[in-house]
């Protein structure tokens, strides 16, 4: 589901990369729920109504939440409206951007991903979150030294967000730059599942693994 705050945003990683023990961040995770009523009431329902009555055009904030309920709906394509709508409309209103991103991402649309990134750029190119999430976008490319260029980038701008050196040491690994990935993942990692993350990588490079670690992630 779509959370309104920049912090949802950092996802880690996209969907072909979770099978790496969900190591990258992206932001703005949007969930399926087919078992999920027609309508669901969220606490902005009740704002959402008062607004159609008074005649007012809903807010951001109205309308970030109607596609939140359409995410959790699997209603990908009402979602994508909505979301595309709070850009037309409140153009400065960042979290849509990232949410939209994702969603395409989730699709695999990853070129469309990266334009509205660059779009929200306009806005603000120096948000940790903005730039960390074209990161993840360059992962799914496997264009891996772009995206060590990138996270390495948000990692300047918010040090002390430790997941994007998490998204820095997926890079690295997966660039078969081994020991230094090792090195990252131990900074925000305890050391058994830092290196049971570097097993992982090397595992997704084709490489052989021990069998305790292919255990391990079963």
């Amino acid at each position: 589901m779509i959370k309104n705050n920049f912090t949802r945003l950092n996802l880690i990683v996209s969907s072909w990369i979770a099978g790496l023990c969900c190591m990258l961040c992206f932001g703005g995770c949007l969930e399926q729920t087919s078992s999920e009523p027609d309508m669901v009431l969220s606490p902005n329902h009740s704002e959402h109504e008062f607004q159609k009555q008074d005649n007012r055009p809903p807010t951001s904030k109205t309308l970030y939440s109607m596609a939140d309920i359409l995410a959790a709906q699997g209603r990908d394509t009402e979602c994508e409206f909505v979301l595309k709508r709070i850009i037309r409309e409140y153009p400065g209103y960042l979290p849509a951007y990232n949410s939209l991103a994702e969603l395409q991402m989730r699709q695999g649309r990853v070129n469309n991903a990266i334009d509205t990134i660059h779009d929200a750029f306009r806005i603000n190119p120096e948000d940790p979150l903005l730039v960390n999430n074209l990161g993840v976008c360059w992962i799914v490319r496997g264009e891996y030294d772009k995206a060590l260029e990138i996270f390495t980038k948000a990692a300047g701008i918010k040090p002390e967000d430790t997941r994007y050196r998490m998204n820095m040491a997926v890079a690295l690994g997966l660039m078969a730059r081994y020991e230094e990935s090792l090195c990252l993942f131990k900074q925000v990692l305890p050391e058994d599942q830092a290196n049971h993350n570097l097993n992982v990588l090397r595992e997704k490079r084709g490489k052989v693994v021990p069998v305790t670690a292919l255990q391990e992630s079963l």
